[in-house]
């Protein structure tokens, strides 16, 4: 068995959203349940992607250094999110495994 990926989630403060983050949310989950655990983010916990959902472009959750890969998720590539998790798993460096 194949141990799953923890992705480290975490939301906007929700000011200017152009999507339900909450349905993507529930909707990724299911997506992509055998492959990945998604936690709420919590400061000195190892991710092997720390995922930024925001509800728009202004990327208001880039600016902090997480200590593992980053992946934005915004209004403009919510629809390819499994996708885009996928390539950055596959992707990523030894250090983040």
């Amino acid at each position: 068995m194949q141990n799953k990926a923890k992705i480290g989630v975490l939301f906007c403060g929700g000011c200017n959203c152009y999507y339900d983050r909450e349905t993507f949310y529930k909707k990724i989950q299911k997506e992509l349940s055998d492959e990945c655990e998604f936690l709420y983010y919590k400061e000195n916990e190892h991710y092997n992607l720390v995922m930024m959902v925001n509800g728009c472009q202004s990327e208001c959750l880039i600016e902090h250094e997480y200590g593992s890969p980053k992946l934005l998720i915004n209004n403009k590539n919510f629809e390819k999110a499994g996708e885009l998790i996928r390539y950055k798993l596959r992707n990523m460096p030894d250090w983040c495994k």
